[in-house]
């Protein structure tokens, strides 16, 4: 496999992914370096067991959860409900309407806990399956579904709660 066309498959999932744990556009691409010069150091070892997609993503994890635990813990932990007023109100009604929505989700990702957050958004952002998120995760996926049922359960509450903590 040519290191070209590992980035060219995973690289929206994996700045995806870091945007969404981080809420922070430039960490993510700093860290989004760091997991390709990951891959590019080690791609003799990928084995092709999983998808190309699957072992950048864990390799995002990974890098996530190993900055996240140095620098900045609170990343790893239920959240506040905090809104942005980063919405550009001179835009069309249905574009704003579509962003404020967007920034809705993200916020109400952030008052989930990372495991939360990461099977919902490798299940439900990065339609992977049980068995992928579950490579990803290191765990069964038997605990994917049992978790994932309960993220989107806590979830809804928040959401339908209007972010406001009400689980």
């Amino acid at each position: 496999m040519k290191f070209a066309a590992a980035y060219e498959q995973s690289r929206d999932a994996v700045y995806g992914y870091l945007v969404y744990m981080t809420r922070d556009a430039s960490l993510a691409e700093d860290l989004s370096q760091e997991v390709f010069l990951r891959m590019f150091l080690h791609l003799d070892k990928f084995r092709g067991e999983a998808k190309v997609r699957t072992w950048a993503l864990r390799i995002a994890r990974n890098v996530f959860l190993s900055y996240a635990k140095k620098k900045r813990p609170c990343l790893l932990e239920e959240q506040e409900w905090e809104p942005e007023a980063d919405v550009d109100r001179n835009l069309p009604e249905e574009e704003m309407l579509r962003k404020e929505e967007a920034q809705r989700v993200r916020e109400c990702l952030m008052c989930l806990g990372e495991q939360e957050r990461t099977v919902l958004l490798l299940r439900d952002f990065e339609e992977l399956s049980y068995e992928e998120a579950a490579k990803i995760m290191n765990l069964t996926a038997e605990v994917v579904k049992s978790r994932l049922y309960r993220a989107r359960k806590k979830f809804r509450r928040i959401y339908e709660a209007g972010g406001e903590g009400g689980w």
